[in-house]
This record gives structure tokens, C-alpha cells and sequence, in this order.
């Protein structure tokens, strides 16, 4: 009873329940005794039912066998029984709510002073993304230029040179040094010096004058296969391209097809790679670097021992969990905005729709990501089994069913599903409207309600997996 004295507050317990909670001298105060001690004493009797008023004079007592009858006799089952001490140990327990705000602020308050204390886990809430989006921004291209290619010209005219600097003179290719036989085309693509390698048959530019069909043959290094596709849709257009320009000098008057198809890119008009990436980017990194704090955090607390608290004070599953929640989606908003604020002025990446939109679905989006960190936290005991489980919880959905690469849309089976289902599938398409497309609330209405309609059961799982008591 001497360390409890000190503490800011106590709660006493009996039997697995709790007696009364609050601060050591209000209880003592309560019971109207000298000492903390005392007053536990008295908790306990309440509670058993057994506390009998002491006599402060004994010899007031009536003698044996004296006339009694004048004094008044408590009949059983009398209104005086009302406050007997089992009626008053349970109206104590019964005044504790089932939720409290201020115990829930209380977990919250601990929470951010353990962030402030450690600079390691504060380090890598606030920087970790902002060096992720610089390295993935940066590092991830999808922008297919700069190809490297080499030809094999076994017509050596005139018009066979024409067409390898109609290739070369082009902004997506790079040429190299000729290649001199099959062997040795063979080498330089297995060893991936070269992306494409163009081999002009003999008699090309005879054959060419005099009408006849000629095939020029494209080799196409395929390990890449969406790669490889681009890439031959840039040499069959430069093929079109080159003959049309051959036939107007040739013939003298330009060629003209019955139809032309005229493409035009739209929100993205020079088709780059960064204005597409950048804005997925965000919501993966809002999504695994929050989630995987929050998830250590609770954690944690197994590991040393002082989810002890949880079990033993009247503090609910919900309270707790909300309560660490709350500081790493503090700090997942100030990533959000660090990092639309680097979008706009490193990358050149403009929010060309609503700010308050992208800041209202911000929020909700960190809310259902730090969830999902509570979650593998309730299903874990261990910090490096919670970060294996949230790494796969949310990178693999987040980057093959959830439309990053490749719409939703497109797959099929349990990938469909997962898509349909995962926050961040609909997070990826408000920041490309609000990015790129400059869309409003109104216009993401669609991708915003399933996202708020994860958020409960996302917190729901994590709840109804937390164990109040331990095994």
C-alpha cells in the first residue's frame, strides 16, 4: 500500500471484479478511515457482505435478559436493508461506464509521449515515406525510351540506311555498333546489351523499287513481356511511318488511307511515367508504414509486459485500441501532407481536383490503414510476427489486386475479390482523380463509401480478436 499511495490513481479488486477506482486519498476520504490500508479492508467486507457496524460505546448495550421491547426491531426484507454493503458495492461498480473518453484520451496521452521518447519509431514515421516516395518515384519508370538496338543489314544500299537511321533518329531508341552474324546478334541479346535487334534481308531496296513484298524481321527481347509489347508497337509504327514517307517521295504525291485513327492522351498528354506514379504511391506508402507502427506498438506492450494494464483496470478492448490508433493517424496525416506537398513541388505533379476531397478521404483511408495494423496486432504476439504479418497484409494487395499496375477490372477469381474489397484498390482511384483528372467529392462518391464502409470492420476484427484477459 505504500507504492500505491504515490500513484496518480488505483483501482481495487476482489474476486476478479472491481471494487472502486480512483485517486488513494478519495478513497480513503470515501471510506472515512485513517489509512489506505484500512480503506481496503473496508472495500473487501462490502464486498463479502460481512462489514457489521462496531459499537462505539459497548456499554450502551441492553443487559440479558432486560426489557427490550422499546427498541425498535429491523424487520427482514426492511426498507433499511437498501443500504446494506453488497447494494453498495455494486451501485460502486455499476458507476464505472462501459466507455470512457477520458480513459481512452489517457492510452492516447501515454502513446505520444512513448513516440516522443523514441527517436528511432518517430524517425520512421515521419521520414520513412518521404525517402520511400523519393526512391520509388524516382527509381520505378514505366516510361519505355532510351531502347537499345543494333541491325543487321545484309543489303547494304542506300534505302537499307535509310531505314536504320529512321529508326535510330527516333526519341524512344539508342543505336549501337552493327551486328555482324546471327551468333553474334545472339550474344549481345542474351547478355542484354541490346532490346531490339533488326535484320534487312538482302536485295531489300531491289525488291523494294520493283514492288515486291519484302519482310524486314524484328527480334524483340521478350523476358519483359509488357515491355517487349510497347516496344514493338514502336517499330511497327516507325515501319508505317517510314513507308508512307517512302512512297510520297517516290511517287511523288502523298498516300492517302481511307480512314485515319487520331489518338489523344488525355490528364496525362506526354504519356510519363511520374504523373501516373505519384499519386499511387502515396496511398501505398499510407498504407504500410502506419499500419506497421501501429501494429509494433500493441505489440510491444505483450512483449514487455505491461498489457498487463488491459487486463487488470477497467479499461475496455476498444479504449485501448482506439487509444494507441490515434497518435499514428496523427502521424500518417502529416506524412499525407509532406508528401502531397513534395508531389507538387519535387515531382512537378499538380493536385489539379479538390484538396479538401483528397484530405477528407486522406483521413478515412489512414484510419482503415492504422486498423489493419491493429489487427495483425491482435492476431500476433510478437513485434517481428506482427511486422511479417502487416508486411503481407498490406504491400502484396496493395501492389497485385488493387489496381496499381493493373485495373481491378482485368482480374479474376479470389484477385477480383481481394480487389473489390481492399481500401486501398479505391484510394488508388480517388488519388488519380484528384491528381490527375481533377474530380470532386461528387464525382468519387462511388470509391469513397466502401472505404468508409471498411473502417468498421476493420476496428470491429481487430476488437473482437483482442483478448481482455490473456491464456
Amino acid at each position: 500500500m505504500n507504492e500505491a499511495e504515490r500513484c496518480d490513481r488505483m483501482s481495487m479488486m476482489h474476486a476478479g471484479r472491481v471494487l472502486e477506482s480512483d485517486r488513494p486519498a478519495e478513497l480513503v476520504r470515501k471510506k472515512g478511515v485513517r489509512t489506505l490500508e484500512e480503506a481496503f479492508i473496508s472495500y473487501l467486507l462490502e464486498a463479502d457482505g460481512a462489514m457489521a457496524a462496531p459499537d462505539a460505546h459497548p456499554a450502551s448495550k441492553p443487559a440479558i435478559g432486560a426489557d427490550d421491547s422499546s427498541a425498535p426491531r429491523r424487520s427482514k426484507g426492511s426498507a433499511s436493508d437498501a443500504g446494506t454493503p453488497v447494494a453498495a458495492a455494486s451501485g460502486a461498480a455499476a458507476r464505472i461506464p462501459s466507455f470512457s473518453l477520458a480513459r481512452l484520451l489517457s492510452i492516447t496521452k501515454r502513446e505520444s509521449m512513448e513516440l516522443r521518447r523514441d527517436p528511432v519509431r518517430g524517425t520512421l514515421a515521419l521520414l520513412g515515406s518521404l525517402v520511400l516516395m523519393f526512391v520509388i518515384g524516382f527509381g520505378i519508370s514505366m516510361d519505355v525510351e532510351s531502347l537499345r538496338f543494333a541491325v543487321l543489314d545484309l543489303d547494304q544500299s542506300t534505302i537499307s540506311r535509310d531505314y536504320t537511321l529512321n529508326v535510330s533518329g527516333s526519341r524512344y531508341f539508342v543505336e549501337h555498333p552493327p551486328i555482324t552474324s546471327d551468333a553474334d546478334m545472339d550474344r549481345r541479346m542474351r547478355s542484354g546489351e541490346i532490346s531490339l535487334a533488326i535484320e534487312i534481308p538482302p536485295g531489300f531496296g531491289r525488291d523494294l523499287l520493283h514492288g515486291r513484298t519484302v519482310e524486314v524481321g524484328a527480334w524483340i527481347d521478350g523476358a519483359m513481356p509488357q515491355r517487349a509489347e510497347t516496344v514493338k508497337g514502336y517499330v511497327q509504327g516507325l515501319h508505317q511511318q517510314w513507308l508512307m514517307q517512302q512512297a510520297r517521295e517516290r511517287l511523288g504525291t502523298p498516300v492517302s488511307l481511307p480512314a485515319n485513327l487520331e489518338t489523344r492522351f488525355r490528364y496525362n498528354p506526354d504519356v510519363r511515367s511520374l504523373p501516373a506514379m505519384v499519386p499511387v504511391v502515396i496511398p501505398l506508402l499510407l498504407m504500410m508504414l502506419p499500419a506497421m507502427l501501429t501494429a509494433l506498438a500493441v505489440v510491444r506492450e505483450k512483449e514487455m509486459g505491461s498489457i498487463i494494464n488491459l487486463y487488470v483496470t477497467p479499461i475496455t478492448r476498444s479504449e485501448f485500441l482506439l487509444g494507441k490508433q490515434i497518435p499514428y493517424i496523427g502521424l500518417a496525416l502529416l506524412n499525407l501532407t509532406a508528401m502531397c506537398l513534395l508531389s507538387v513541388t519535387i515531382f512537378g505533379v499538380p493536385i489539379k481536383g479538390s484538396v479538401s476531397t483528397l484530405a477528407l478521404t486522406g483521413i478515412l483511408y489512414c484510419i482503415a490503414s492504422t486498423g489493419l495494423g491493429l489487427l495483425a496486432s491482435a492476431m500476433t504476439r510478437s513485434q517481428i510476427a506482427a511486422m511479417f504479418f502487416t508486411m503481407i497484409a498490406t504491400l502484396i494487395p496493395a501492389v497485385q489486386f488493387s489496381g496499381l499496375l493493373d485495373p481491378v477490372s482485368s482480374m479474376e477469381g479470389l484477385g477480383k475479390i481481394i480487389g473489390n474489397t481492399y481500401p486501398a484498390a479505391y484510394m488508388f482511384t480517388i488519388s488519380r482523380g484528384v491528381f490527375n483528372k481533377a474530380l470532386e467529392f461528387r464525382d468519387l462518391w462511388s470509391s469513397i463509401w466502401p472505404m468508409m464502409l471498411s473502417i468498421p470492420v476493420i476496428l470491429g476484427a481487430a476488437i473482437a480478436l483482442l483478448r481482455k484477459q490473456d491464456r
